[in-house]
């Protein structure tokens, strides 16, 4: 593999792109005032020279997503196939959404992709503009959390203010660190790292919604059905990635409850 690309991350100010400057401080980021992945002209003038783009940008509220399924292909599908015409090796960030969550086992990286939401499709769509483009990776991860507006964040303040907390515990998943995601980006970010598409999350059993809350609070939550919830997108029930094909590349796994215990006594 090469050494020292030139490597731009856009949609910088999100909680992935904020992890990132820790593992590769000479990136160039770029947030959303520096480029708008919509409009490929501004995405030409940017990005020639870069030898790798990890693209992070994407419009990632799932409800608003599906009031508003052409603002989500705008970003999360023609955005990032400007990106890819662009001519750097891309690693486009994606989503267990892609899946309907009706497998009982995990998800492997070459299961059809079935996604229920507008999210869901537009980030395929994503993809698979990326894949087409050239031999770049797509990064499939899921319940990320970091700097910034996040669940843990939520559910805490929301405890502190003295509500009722009612989390939905029939989605099942493994929360991601942003931080460990972006350790594991950066090993990626080389000119001729690996093409196509590799699972990344916490590793460890699965969670659901209500049992990683509990953890953040420290005391029970009223367990609610994903329908008592209400939510106006359709969510996958069990979309649990594999992470075999992580293993095999050799990218850090850590078990998500040490994850969570860390970034929760960092964030205290």
């Amino acid at each position: 593999m090469g050494a020292d690309p030139v490597v731009c991350v856009t949609g910088a100010g999100g909680q992935v792109g904020l992890a990132l400057r820790e593992w590769l401080p000479g990136a160039r980021y770029l947030g959303r005032a520096d480029l708008d992945i919509t409009d490929p002209e501004a995405v030409a003038r940017v990005l020639p020279g870069a030898a790798v783009v990890i693209n992070c940008a994407a419009i990632t509220d799932v409800d608003g997503c599906e009031r508003d399924p052409q603002a989500a292909d705008r970003v999360n599908a023609a955005g990032a196939a400007n990106v890819a015409a662009a001519g750097a090796r891309v690693i486009q960030l994606s989503t267990e959404y892609v899946f309907d969550g009706e497998l009982e086992r995990e998800y492997r990286e070459d299961d059809e992709p079935r996604p229920r939401s507008a999210y869901g499709r537009s980030k395929l769509a994503g993809e698979r503009a990326v894949l087409a483009a050239g031999p770049n990776l797509v990064v499939r991860t899921s319940w990320v959390y970091g700097e910034g507006r996040n669940f843990l964040r939520a559910i805490q303040a929301a405890d502190r203010a003295g509500r009722e907390l009612r989390v939905v515990d029939d989605q099942w998943g493994r929360p991601t660190w942003a931080r460990d995601l972006a350790r594991a980006l950066a090993g990626l970010a080389v000119a001729d790292g690996p093409a196509g598409i590799v699972h990344f999350a916490g590793d460890g059993e699965p969670c659901t919604w209500a049992d990683l809350a509990e953890l953040a609070v420290g005391r029970p939550v009223l367990r609610i059905s994903t329908d008592e919830w209400g939510a106006p997108a359709p969510r996958p029930r069990r979309a649990v990635l594999a992470l075999d094909q992580a293993r095999s590349l050799g990218l850090p796994l850590t078990d998500w409850r040490t994850s969570v215990a860390s970034y929760l006594e960092a964030a205290a």
